[in-house]
């Protein structure tokens, strides 16, 4: 491919200096054409014919020439160009003989352009110049010249016609020859660099083969020394790989040791505080129910980076709705939020899928971490979590990005590239104001990256921060649980005054109304709502926020009532504000902060549709361990624990729901217990002496007709825990500390499969 390509090359070159030379010696002749034709005119007296023809022949040939640069056009009219000056010269010399041989220099001059199509112009001008003026000067025309004879003969005609045709053949055949053999010329010449090419290479590889023989036994040598270096670093690598397992094996152990207390800490302190308390006493459960969680959050950090750290972190990918999964996360942060007076929201954009498939709780790990600290770093003002649709795939895969903008300290600039290092924190002195590993960034920075995105802040000191991180994932297709919606069409159009002091709470509120079709009326102040009021607006709905300056929510709603009594009033609350309770009666529904969407459409469409009459929305906390839910999702259980405390916290759960569970020590007495009694489910601890909950599940799948559900309890938490209990027949997978909604969810779920599907 090379050789053709050079062969190209150098032929337009070769062509390009042929038509250069060529041109250059074209403009001499068309000189001396010109000064002859003006020479014979200042003889003869034929200026007009020399100064016209010769005008009209130069200005034909340069203006194309120019025009068309890259044509070669304008070489067929210097053909054209060059017979016309023969004829010019003829007719001033008055058929003048030796004047025809200016057609032959032109045709020999051509051949310098190495293009014998160049000789058909000069061929049919001569042509039709000596047809036509010999056959008008034949017939005694006057002033028509060709010849200084009288008359022509035939033979005379047909012998000068055959030269004249010659003459341009040859001169045509010796163009074609040129080229021809100049570019054969050409191909030899490149050939024989290629050859010279060779030769320089062939001469290289020798000397080459010549160093190489030099230099082999010094190679030989050297893999002698690298196939040593291997096999050491064989050994290094298998040592490492023991040291690794090792350390894998320290850590679930290490987890699960510490895990088993952290149940009881946690179980009891959550067990307490269902029970009777004095105002004291529950200020000190909390404590330590918080402590715990804290502590937990840490050990979680710690292990999530050396999973991470260790290339063992796998995600998981599930339906599930991503509105209630942010609502989930701010739930958490709500009571804090309102203790702190700060507004804690969220933004969806409407272009984002409610449902998306991703790993659920590292999505919310990554948000936990960040409300939770902005939450830690913000006073006064708010925290509010925006999701975006940032780009959509062909293959349906989309970028949502995440930002969790707060108003808080912000960071400052110089300290900002030390926020994703492992171990380090903004202020790590020892007076530090605020706590952690400086882990939760890290963490956060390698999910976000594990999920196909990054992490990125951006802060100014004393006015806030925003994180910002993006994740690649799809929409949802699963059919999941489906959620209540209400059909707001036949309130389109209906007025609503939305009174909020919080800038991003009246733009939530705004949006999300203006979805419904509904016509939202924004003010900020209960002064402004009552003077609009009194201008003669008549909403359908109030929606007001309890704490605001100069008139709060329940003055707004008592003066509202007095003078608008038929107006539905619905109270944007903070978790804890006894105040707005206490006036319950004022309002339609009290909905708590943040704002849930469902929430929030329930409301609305109850207040608009039904016209609800005013309710007291005020509960009384109700004990998450009801007696009755044991009635309502009955199931014989079996407790597979060595460790006592855990007994006692698992038992006391079940007991505080209704259960009356049996109690083992091992796999073996699980296996035993079995085969002498029918149970529903098993909840069956990882690790127990004699036999484990694996080996124990294995017996009990392969031994028993009637087949229980397993739940596996572990404390570890390295990957391949939930693997090896499934594959093990186990049916799920519940992780120590045991949180009480898990498990309670846990049953509600295998109760309801049982109920349709039983296991046999």
């Amino acid at each position: 491919m090379q050789p053709n390509n050079d062969y190209q090359t150098y032929k337009y070159a070769l062509q390009a200096e042929v038509k250069e030379r060529s041109d250059r010696l074209m403009d001499y002749f068309l000189v001396a054409y010109a000064l002859t034709g003006l020479g014979l005119a200042a003889y003869y007296d034929t200026w007009v014919m020399a100064i016209c023809i010769t005008g009209l022949c130069l200005t034909a040939y340069y203006s194309v020439k120019i025009a068309l640069p890259k044509s070669d056009l304008y070489q067929y009219v210097l053909s054209a160009v060059l017979g016309i000056f023969m004829a010019q010269f003829i007719y001033q010399m008055h058929g003048m003989f030796e004047m025809h041989f200016f057609a032959f220099i032109g045709s020999a001059v051509l051949i310098t352009y190495q293009n014998w199509k160049l000789q058909i112009p000069v061929f049919v001008v001569v042509g039709l110049h000596h047809a036509t003026f010999g056959y008008l000067q034949n017939q005694g025309i006057e002033g028509m010249y060709v010849t200084q004879l009288d008359s022509f003969d035939l033979q005379t005609i047909i012998i000068h016609l055959l030269l004249t045709c010659i003459i341009f053949y040859i001169s045509g055949l010796w163009a074609y020859q040129l080229k021809k053999y100049g570019t054969a010329q050409l191909k030899q010449a490149i050939k024989l660099g290629e050859l010279q090419k060779e030769a320089v290479l062939i001469e290289e590889i020798k000397q080459r083969e010549e160093a190489l023989a030099v230099y082999n036994k010094k190679l030989l040598q050297s893999n002698q020394e690298l196939e040593m270096a291997r096999h050491e670093a064989d050994e290094a690598r298998q040592e490492a790989e023991k040291a690794n397992q090792a350390k894998s094996i320290f850590l679930a152990m290490m987890s699960h040791e510490i895990r088993t207390p952290m149940n009881g800490v946690i179980g009891m302190s959550g067990l307490l505080a269902e029970t009777a308390l004095t105002e004291q006493q529950r200020t000190y459960t909390d404590t330590i129910n918080n402590c715990g969680e804290n502590l937990l959050v840490l050990i979680n950090n710690i292990l999530d980076f050396s999973k991470i750290e260790a290339g063992s972190m796998e995600l998981e990918r599930e339906d599930f709705n991503l509105f209630y999964c942010i609502e989930d996360v701010l739930d958490m942060f709500s009571k804090q939020a309102s203790q702190k007076g700060i507004e804690l929201a969220y933004i969806i954009d409407r272009h984002v899928p409610a449902q998306i498939v991703a790993d659920k709780v590292r999505l919310q790990q990554i948000l936990t971490n960040l409300v939770s600290n902005a939450l830690k770093f913000t006073t006064h003002g708010e925290v509010v979590v925006k999701a975006a649709l940032t780009n959509k795939a062909n293959d349906g895969t989309i970028s949502l990005s995440f930002e969790v903008k707060d108003t808080g300290i912000g960071i400052p600039p110089e300290k900002i590239d030390r926020l994703f290092k492992a171990f380090t924190q903004v202020d790590s002195s020892t007076t530090r104001k605020y706590g952690g590993t400086g882990l939760g960034l890290v963490i956060c920075e390698k999910l976000a990256g594990l999920m196909g995105g990054s992490i990125s802040v951006q802060s100014t000191p004393g006015k806030g921060s925003a994180f910002t991180f993006t994740i690649q994932t799809s929409a949802g297709t699963k059919e999941l649980k489906p959620t209540v919606t209400h059909f707001m069409g036949d309130q389109a159009g209906k007025k609503v005054l939305v009174i909020d002091d919080h800038a991003t709470n009246r733009a939530i509120l705004k949006n999300q109304l203006e979805n419904w079709k509904l016509v939202p009326v924004i003010v900020q102040s209960g002064h402004e709502a009552v003077d609009m009021l009194q201008g003669g607006l008549k909403p359908d709905l109030i929606i007001t926020d309890a704490q605001m300056p100069d008139m709060d929510g329940v003055q707004l709603a008592q003066q509202v009532k007095q003078q608008y009594p038929g107006i539905p009033i619905i109270l944007l609350s903070s978790i804890g504000d006894e105040h707005a309770r206490q006036h319950a009666s004022l309002f339609s529904y009290i909905l708590n902060k943040p704002i849930k969407q469902d929430d929030l459409s329930r409301y609305v469409f109850n207040s608009l549709h039904l016209k609800a009459q005013p309710v007291n929305e005020e509960k009384t906390t109700k004990s998450r361990l009801s007696p009755d839910f044991g009635e309502r999702n009955p199931l014989r259980i079996l407790i597979a624990e060595d460790n006592k405390i855990n007994q006692n916290v698992i038992m006391h759960i079940l007991g505080k729901l209704g259960y009356q569970p049996q109690v083992v020590e091992n796999g073996l007495e699980a296996v035993a217990a079995c085969r002498k009694n029918t149970y529903d489910l098993i909840l069956m601890d990882m690790q127990m002496p004699d036999m484990d909950g694996l080996e124990a599940t294995v017996v009990i799948r392969k031994a028993l007709g009637h087949q229980p559900v397993i739940i596996a309890l572990t404390a570890n938490t390295m990957q391949g825990d939930r693997e090896e209990c499934l594959l093990a027949g186990m049916n799920d997978y519940i992780s120590k500390p045991v949180k009480v909604e898990e498990l309670m969810d846990k049953l509600q779920q295998w109760h309801n499969f049982l109920e349709h599907t039983p296991i046999q």
